[in-house]
């Protein structure tokens, strides 16, 4: 990737100065010919896609112009506005495109060897290598890993927006919002599932199930007709944004006093968050319909909700020490989880990844016991589980719909941190070193009361219904699991206290040396 960047500044007048550049990348990667594997590019997959494993993405020019302005208004520096917009460019985790050269049914191969007479052990390392490489194009099972001829590396357009304006009082308020779009995302799809191979389930929830996970999926495999486990294709998409208001208020007093709070609200949605394996980023990512569909949803790592508050006190005394104390409070959102059937419900080879239907009564879903141990009737699982929808806020809200992907969040959790920092200044050879000891306590709220700065996390909620096969009428028929099973205790809240490390107090010390301060 070679880039080239020109900026220009321009002050309009003493108050208002206009900054503007240009930023362009040229992406270029070599397609190797020992990837090619002709017996793959023979083949047809989902709806007639064909697949190169020798083909990277094409060269391709990156244009990322961008503007930003900063506004000192009235020339006072009571209030300053500033903003930009533009358009920014990165490349993506380089394992994401090198999957292609280890998933390409050439390069790698495996053998399963159950009687050691013609493989004797032996310290040789190279005894039993393959040294004519060329019949490695005859491998009849492997996965795949390829990423689109067009594919072309990250880009986001992105605004901001602030003011910062001085207050009565000697207090600063900051105000900025920020939105962000995406141009080229990335986005992971199986083109060795037919997705259009398959019925509509009985009932309400009426989504695909597909006659077969695979294409090619020959039982006997051989090269020209191959047990490949995924085809897997990394391609773009622009669906994903992003947007996030913060305000900010804080205030130096005198003394060495100083204090500051804010809040952030952010809305995040994406169709992938990322990984580093292909087979997991579309595996894991969660659906309702076809697995292969960019379907946008709250992206995994969003908190929408975020209050902190810091004060802090520094004295410098005697010439040569310092001592800072302070104090770090934090109240967020919690974690973000999905509702999802336990089982391959769609039949596209993956467990655990299909969006549960939220039913609005005991006719829009078949209950059965779980196993042989299990001998509730479906009143009483109906019962359970419509106990456990009435609890839960999400579920409660949105019964006839299907669940969206990290839709369940977690419950706020607040905590405290303090933190005593020691400073020892050093005057060696006429220049100032400093000697830093730190003394941190995290979580302190759980410290004094062992039921604050505690997290929670969801009981089930994968897996919180388990697919039991489809009945006589072709319905797809559902267990509520237990809590516990062993002693039969029913699921009836969506939440528990955490006992990990997340939810304790712990204590951290800390030296550091800094050198000509």
């Amino acid at each position: 990737m070679f880039g080239l960047y020109a900026q220009d500044a321009y002050a309009v007048n003493d108050h208002f100065k206009l900054t503007a550049g240009l930023r362009a990348d040229l992406t270029n990667i070599s397609s190797p010919n020992e990837l090619k594997n002709d017996n793959v590019t023979k083949l047809n997959f989902d709806q007639g896609e064909k697949i190169d494993v020798s083909k990277y993405p094409k060269s391709a020019i990156l244009w990322s112009p961008r503007i930003g302005f900063n506004w000192n208004v009235n020339g006072t520096n009571q209030t300053q506005v500033r903003g930009g917009s533009g358009i920014f460019t990165g490349r993506p985790p380089l394992v994401w495109i090198s999957n292609q050269a280890g998933n390409n049914g050439v390069m790698f191969g495996s053998e399963s060897i159950n009687n050691p007479t013609n493989r004797p052990f032996t310290p040789d390392v190279d005894a039993y290598r393959n040294v004519n490489h060329q019949t490695a194009a005859n491998n009849s099972s492997y996965n795949l890993a390829v990423t689109d001829n067009n594919f072309k590396f990250m880009q986001l357009w992105r605004t901001n927006l602030a003011i910062d304006q001085k207050l009565p009082g000697g207090v600063i308020g900051t105000f900025e919002a920020m939105y962000s779009k995406d141009i080229n995302s990335v986005y992971f799809s199986n083109v060795n599932l037919n997705t259009t191979d398959g019925k509509a389930l009985v009932g309400v929830d009426n989504r695909m199930r597909y006659n077969t996970p695979r294409i090619y999926g020959a039982a006997q495999p051989t090269p020209e007709n191959p047990n490949i486990s995924d085809a897997i294709v990394m391609s773009n998409t622009s669906k994903g944004y992003s947007y996030t208001l913060t305000g900010t208020l804080s205030k130096e007093f005198k003394g060495g006093f100083f204090a500051n709070i804010g809040y952030t609200y952010t809305d995040s949605r994406s169709v992938n968050d990322g990984g580093s394996i292909a087979q997991s980023m579309w595996r894991d990512r969660y659906l309702s319909g076809n697995p292969n569909s960019a379907d946008l949803s709250y992206s995994t790592y969003l908190v929408k909700n975020r209050f902190i508050a810091n004060f802090s006190y520094r004295k410098e005394y005697l010439d040569h020490l310092g001592t800072t104390f302070s104090l770090f409070y934090q109240l967020q959102d919690g974690p973000r989880y999905s509702y999802t059937y336990g089982g391959d419900l769609n039949n596209d080879g993956l467990s655990g990844n299909d969006l549960i239907y939220i039913p609005n009564s005991k006719a829009e879903i078949a209950l059965v016991g779980d196993n042989v141990q299990d001998t509730r009737t479906a009143d009483q699982l109906w019962s359970q589980l419509n106990g456990y929808i009435n609890q839960d806020n999400y579920l409660n809200a949105h019964r006839g719909q299907y669940a969206k992907r990290n839709a369940l969040v977690g419950k706020m959790i607040g905590t405290l941190d303090i933190r005593i920092a020691q400073d020892v200044f050093l005057n060696t050879s006429g220049k100032k070193h400093q000697l830093q000891i730190t003394f941190d306590v995290f979580n302190f709220g759980n410290m004094i009361n062992k039921s604050w700065g505690v997290a929670q996390f969801a009981n089930k909620a994968n897996g919180i219904l388990n697919y039991k096969g489809l009945n006589a009428q072709g319905q797809p028929t559902f267990s509520f699991p237990y809590l516990d099973a062993t002693n039969q205790i029913p699921l009836t809240n969506t939440f528990s206290n955490s006992v990990d490390e997340t939810s304790r107090w712990r204590i951290q010390l800390g030296v550091r040396y800094r050198f000509n301060q």
